[in-house]
């Protein structure tokens, strides 16, 4: 069973995220901030991370920057309202994979993206 990590602030969504994904053939764990789930990250292998950029204790261009420097590798999604701009940017490039509106997704493309990410070739 593949497993997802869910990094994201806002409780609503957080939960609404791992529902959605739990429907599929995902073990979907969660964390309120970075700093959380920076902590998951290396107790676990996760196939995909879904990311906030924006969150109080650790954001999530630090969660970026913090994992970058471990062993183990997962790709990880950004998670954002924003389109564009210098957090967009520094996420990137500090290795995500790419990134979704939260605005603009609804649950199908939710799992759609996940299924093609995670069905993709893995990170050794």
């Amino acid at each position: 069973m593949r497993r997802i990590l869910v990094v994201e602030d806002d409780d609503l969504l957080r939960e609404s995220y791992k529902i959605i994904l739990s429907s599929g053939p995902y073990f979907v764990e969660t964390a309120e901030n970075g700093k959380v789930g920076l902590q998951r990250y290396k107790q676990n292998n996760y196939d995909l991370v879904l990311l906030d950029i924006m969150m109080p204790v650790m954001g999530g261009v630090e969660f970026l920057k913090s994992v970058a420097s471990l062993p183990r590798k997962s790709k990880i999604i950004l998670l954002t309202n924003l389109s564009d701009g210098p957090e967009v940017e520094a996420a990137l490039k500090a290795g995500a994979v790419g990134h979704l509106l939260k605005a603009d997704i609804s649950p199908k493309q939710l799992i759609s993206k996940v299924r093609y990410e995670v069905e993709a070739t893995r990170y050794d």
